[in-house]
């Protein structure tokens, strides 16, 4: 893999690229210094058929959007099976920084994708009170965009693999009713991206012989 430096050469494809990510989007319309902002702190990476993305087992602060390509997720496990695929437009590597754990699969460029092209974000810049570079409308934007995008793998989950306690657990995920676009909300979002996320870990984690395939890693 390599950092692109499309930025500085090819804005109109950095553009292009990123207009396929609602949450950049947002973030574009609302606020153009934010705009501005998250795209300096943004990363994007050229990977080529093959290349390790994620690591099982690594410990880092980066989470990822596929902007181009296919991504292959794998068991940790010989022989390596395929658990599922990443398509453009997805974001991965949520799960271990949500629930401070280490990766818990390896992902990879398909074989059969030309190039991989991804965005990376430091996770950190979000989630941390005292040092982050980001307005509260910014955070707010992210944190929905991660409960709304690990909610759906929940349901996923749920739908292929019932079981009675975890679908209980869902259930007692708080929603927030609280004034909207307020600190409160955004802790609200952050406690409930961590419970979505530990359901989800729960989940793809399940004793061998059930069904379904796992999801975000």
């Amino acid at each position: 893999m390599r950092q692109a430096n499309w930025q500085q050469t090819d804005r109109s494809r950095v553009e292009t690229l990123l207009a396929g990510v609602p949450f950049f989007n947002e973030v574009a319309r609302d606020d153009p210094a934010q705009r501005s902002r998250l795209l300096a702190r943004t990363a994007l990476i050229e990977a080529a058929p093959g290349d390790t993305v994620i690591r099982a087992g690594e410990v880092e602060s980066s989470l990822y959007f596929l902007l181009r390509g296919q991504l292959v997720v794998l068991d940790d496990t010989p022989p390596h099976a395929v658990l599922y695929y990443v398509s453009p437009g997805e974001v991965f590597g949520t799960l271990s920084l949500l629930l401070r754990r280490a990766r818990s699969a390896t992902i990879q460029v398909a074989d059969a994708a030309r190039e991989a092209v991804l965005a990376r974000l430091d996770f950190n810049d979000f989630d941390d009170d005292r040092g982050t570079p980001y307005t509260l409308a910014t955070r707010l934007a992210f944190f929905h965009m991660l409960v709304h995008q690990i909610r759906w793998a929940v349901e996923v989950r749920r739908m292929q693999s019932p079981d009675p306690a975890l679908a209980a657990d869902l259930r007692k995920v708080p929603v927030f009713t609280g004034a909207r676009d307020s600190a409160a909300e955004l802790a609200s979002l952050r406690d409930q991206a961590r419970a979505l996320a530990d359901l989800l870990y729960r989940w793809n984690h399940r004793p061998p012989g059930t069904t379904g395939n796992a999801q975000l890693t």
